[in-house]
């Protein structure tokens, strides 16, 4: 995936933005206050004892946080050239817009609700990486936001049936290690990135692609994987 990346402008645009807002960020004083003021709030927003109290807190140290990189001339300046670029690949690529119809069965039965904490979890800042760790199979549905996730599942036991994977992220990367025995099909929606599904390498451009094994219907194991990365790498790989 590291060569694949070097070939997509938005992923490198977006870390040179992130690096130079930064730069900027560390030479305004009036900035560092902000994002200090910010830190201080969403730190003591988690430490409340009520969640009103806390949610408030936290949503005010957000605020300010969003606003005082999105008033950095860099941001900007990056923000303009990713707009001309993508309006540039969208001219390229236009496609005709497809009707999807979608039939739903109101069910009857009624039963009672139970609640557990799922293994992996939702992560929205750093990379997440779930390897050389058994764990017990649950359908996975996260958010992973801003980094790298990458989950192992053949460190876990994948039941009789079709199991599901639902990730989404913003920027970054994901990686999926999957067995050799279990069919795949894979359902990724990107605005631009890279995918590398089993050695097929696709540069996307505002697509949602849906890619599956041969014998995915016949298969005792496999999994349903749904992605959702609109600016990064997706690789899903035997191990």
């Amino acid at each position: 995936m590291g060569k694949r990346s070097e070939q997509n402008p938005i992923t490198w645009l977006i870390l040179v933005a992130l690096v130079g807002i930064l730069f900027e960020i560390s030479f305004n004083t009036e900035s560092l206050v902000f994002l200090g003021v910010s830190a201080l709030l969403i730190y003591f927003g988690k430490k409340k004892s009520t969640k009103s109290s806390g949610a408030i807190y936290i949503i005010v140290g957000i605020s300010i946080f969003v606003i005082t990189i999105i008033t950095t001339v860099f941001f900007k300046i990056v923000l303009f050239c990713v707009l001309i670029y993508l309006l540039f690949r969208y001219r390229k690529k236009k496609k005709h817009p497809k009707i999807i119809k979608v039939e739903t069965v109101e069910s009857t039965n009624q039963s009672k609700i139970n609640r557990k904490q799922p293994y992996i979890k939702n992560k929205f800042f750093g990379n997440q990486r779930i390897e050389n760790n058994i764990y017990e199979w649950d359908d996975i549905n996260i958010q992973c936001g801003l980094g790298t996730t990458v989950i192992d599942l053949s460190m876990t036991m994948l039941p009789i049936g079709e199991s599901t994977v639902v990730i989404r992220g913003v920027i970054g990367n994901i990686q999926l290690l999957t067995p050799y025995d279990v069919a795949i099909s894979v359902n990724h929606s990107s605005i631009t990135g890279n995918v590398n599904i089993y050695g097929l390498e696709e540069n996307l451009f505002n697509q949602n692609t849906i890619y599956y094994s041969d014998n995915y219907d016949e298969s005792t194991r496999k999994i349903k994987i749904i992605t959702s990365l609109p600016f990064g790498n997706l690789e899903v790989r035997h191990v």
